[in-house]
């Protein structure tokens, strides 16, 4: 019984921006991404909360919302959140920014860039960027490569989850250029799968204890289809599964 009270109050306080429908709803109970944990392995289907529907000055608790201010290029393939842009077959850059607050309080706006190639099995993304208007305590980042099937439309992990890997640093200054897994970015191999991609998540905190707990946002690259001589070729514009972006908060 407690632990179930538990996960009902974290979901209450979730805020959830995602990618599959275009109206807002409450994340589900035992469905809630934390930023702690993979938030784009998660199953909700929510793309937004009553709290990005409503003025800034009416909104509570954490919030992590579409800037609504942005207009989105047309060469890409688009969300809320930002764009992916086909540079090459074996080449993506995604674009993207969103806005994070308290209560009535917009704390900041973040921008968030990614390059992913592939050569052969092996991807690399670099640069893995983030930044914000407002300083932040810490920046924590993780990568990992993906399949797509269609048991798996929204990607899933390869290799039972061997790919994964984290970074963390901070503190930073207000809109300073954090290159998440510093100058190498982040690389992995898997070259059997038939559709691949690579899963980016971002977390930050605030330095002030007043707005306590973490903002996210996850983005996952277009599929790269492997050929028969083994390179992964990218669509133009590029294809994407389902799910493929989403930003809210978790309260550790």
């Amino acid at each position: 019984m407690v632990n179930r009270f538990v996960r009902l109050l974290l979901t209450a306080i979730l805020v959830i921006v995602g990618g599959l429908a275009a109206s807002a709803a409450p994340a589900v109970a035992d469905s809630s991404p934390a930023a702690t944990t993979k938030a784009y392995t998660e199953t909700t289907t929510t793309t937004g909360a009553d709290q990005c529907s409503s003025p800034v000055s009416a909104r509570k608790g954490a919030w992590m919302c579409p800037d609504t201010s942005k207009v989105r290029a047309n060469a890409g393939t688009c969300s809320a959140l930002g764009c992916w842009y086909y540079v090459a077959n074996y080449w993506a850059e995604f674009s993207g920014d969103g806005v994070y607050g308290y209560n009535g309080t917009t704390l900041g706006s973040t921008e968030f860039f990614i390059e992913v190639k592939f050569s052969g099995g092996s991807s690399t993304s670099k640069p893995f960027q983030f930044e914000s208007t407002r300083g932040t305590k810490q920046v924590r980042a993780s990568g990992e490569r993906l399949y797509f099937s269609s048991a798996h439309p929204e990607g899933y992990p390869v290799s039972g989850g061997a790919s994964y890997r984290t970074w963390s640093g901070g503190p930073y200054g207000a809109s300073a250029l954090v290159n998440c897994f510093g100058s190498g970015g982040y690389s992995a191999y898997e070259g059997t799968v038939a559709h691949a991609g690579v899963a980016h998540q971002f977390d930050w905190t605030d330095p002030s204890s007043s707005y306590p707990g973490r903002w996210y946002t996850f983005i996952k690259s277009p599929k790269f289809h492997r050929n028969s001589a083994g390179a992964y070729n990218l669509d133009n514009p590029p294809q994407m599964g389902s799910a493929w972006y989403g930003s809210g908060w978790s309260p550790s």
